[in-house]
């Protein structure tokens, strides 16, 4: 039986989920950690967007897959039949898209059967934007399409990827009492790094809103068992001294 595959992946989160440790509640990737592996001691292929994606997803690393810097400032896979996609494709799978990909300049170069969602952004856009809605939207379409998957004989790959915890992080939740925030070392504690530390954890706040979402469709749909699920993110977090490593 050929499994299904559920990618889903965030922008430069790190390890600042609940079942590393950090102090923000993620109840519905706790509750996938628990249920999984999950992995402790991980490293990234590269410590920037596209060549860390393209290295997970091609299994090359970026200066074999051509992948040496970011896709919306022109550089892409030397080939992208490397992409695990269109080894999927080839092996009777559909393969599907909703939300951020950053492998490509444009996402038809990658050779998904289906975009879903909102489809329309591009890294290269201006940020400042409603990144929560945007994330909900795209989760919506990933949910509408497993809940009608189960109909299909065929296997699938779907990858969800979301914009959060990118900046411009979303305002504070109403839950986050930034007062008693202390930003990661080395960033100084001021009231400033304190208020965008929380922003940041009310980022993480939607993925994993999102998150569970999509987890929720894999189980009312019945195809737990024949489904495997990846929850990822591309590197480190967006804070001064960050991203400089590949652990």
């Amino acid at each position: 039986m050929k499994m299904n595959i559920v990618y889903i992946h965030t922008h430069d989160s790190g390890r600042y989920f609940e079942p590393y440790g950090y102090p923000v509640k993620t109840p519905n990737i706790m509750k996938l950690a628990k249920e999984s592996v999950t992995f402790r001691q991980a490293f990234s292929t590269a410590p920037t967007c596209s060549p860390s994606r393209a290295g997970l997803l091609t299994g090359m690393s970026p200066h074999s897959c051509g992948m040496l810097g970011l896709a919306h400032r022109g550089f892409s896979l030397y080939d992208y039949n490397f992409h695990i996609v269109n080894q999927l494709n080839k092996n009777g799978y559909e393969t599907v898209l909703s939300g951020i990909q950053h492998v490509a300049s444009g996402k038809e170069q990658i050779g998904y059967s289906r975009i879903l969602g909102n489809s329309s952004f591009e890294m290269s856009k201006d940020f400042n934007f409603d990144t929560v809605a945007y994330d909900e939207s795209n989760a919506a379409a990933a949910v509408d399409y497993i809940r009608h998957s189960k109909s299909k004989n065929t296997p699938f790959f779907l990858s969800f990827g979301m914009f959060n915890t990118h900046r411009i992080f979303p305002p504070v939740n109403k839950n986050i009492n930034p007062d008693y925030i202390r930003p990661p070392f080395p960033v100084q504690d001021t009231k400033e790094n304190r208020e965008d530390f929380a922003r940041f954890l009310s980022s993480i706040i939607t993925v994993d809103a999102c998150t569970g979402l999509v987890l929720s469709a894999v189980k009312e749909a019945g195809i737990e068992n024949k489904t495997i699920i990846i929850f990822t993110t591309d590197h480190g977090i967006a804070f001064p001294e960050m991203k400089c490593t590949l652990y």
